[in-house]
């Protein structure tokens, strides 16, 4: 199956490291492995989702994580949850030609290769221009193959996988509500796209292509979280 990789992952990795510093929180990882949860909770803020969506994502996640779609009664005291706020869209890409295309991924280029000296303490005056002008070179050059593969799959699944922005809690609460944040990691990047599956010809409509990005999404960060340590 043809990748469809961003050029903004690219720089979404090189920010990762530098939000979890930020968060002054351990990792949601840690925190899950220290003790386990005992219901998952979603707040999807996606283009188009529905209310419906938004609690067939949370039911596969309780399931992925094999705890009850619904809270067990009675609840320990306290308990913990595990909260995720998922936001995002449809990909940019999807509707784009090769010259926007070319012109997204150069300025990506651009972006990423000017942060790297920054990210690398590389803090000489000339680094940032010298970085930011490779980068501009390699999205330059990364343009026309990045398009050709965004068409493929298009062709092959019939959407290119949504974009998503993706924040993940790990909360403990009382049954009145008090709540402590145990771990938190803001704008949380994971690749789901080993999940992605395609949909039939018949049914290839922005709807169908939410859900099955939702699906995947899911999917991938139940065993990102069921990884052994």
């Amino acid at each position: 199956m043809p990748g469809y990789c961003r050029p903004t992952h690219a720089l979404a990795m090189l920010l990762v490291p530098l939000l979890l510093l930020g968060s002054g929180c351990k990792r949601p990882e840690t925190a899950l492995r220290e003790q386990p949860i005992h219901r998952v909770e979603v707040i999807l803020k996606v283009d188009g989702a529905t209310p419906e969506e938004e609690q067939a994502l949370a039911a596969q996640l309780a399931e992925g994580f094999g705890v009850p779609a619904a809270a067990p009664d009675p609840l320990p005291v306290p308990y913990r949850v595990f909260r995720l706020t998922l936001q995002g869209g449809r990909n940019a890409y999807e509707q784009q030609g090769l010259v926007s295309t070319w012109a997204a991924t150069a300025g990506t280029g651009l972006l990423a290769g000017g942060l790297l000296p920054l990210y690398a303490g590389i803090l000489g005056v000339p680094a940032v221009p010298i970085g930011a002008g490779l980068g501009l070179l390699g999205g330059l050059a990364y343009g026309p193959s990045h398009y050709a593969s965004n068409q493929a799959q298009l062709k092959e699944m019939g959407y290119l996988p949504w974009t998503f922005r993706s924040d993940w809690e790990v909360l403990e609460r009382n049954p009145a509500p008090l709540e402590q944040v145990i771990a938190r990691q803001n704008g949380a990047y994971l690749d789901y796209r080993p999940y992605v599956r395609p949909l039939p010809p018949g049914v290839r409509t922005e709807a169908a292509a939410r859900q099955a990005s939702l699906r995947a999404y899911a999917e991938a960060l139940a065993k990102h979280f069921g990884k052994k340590p």
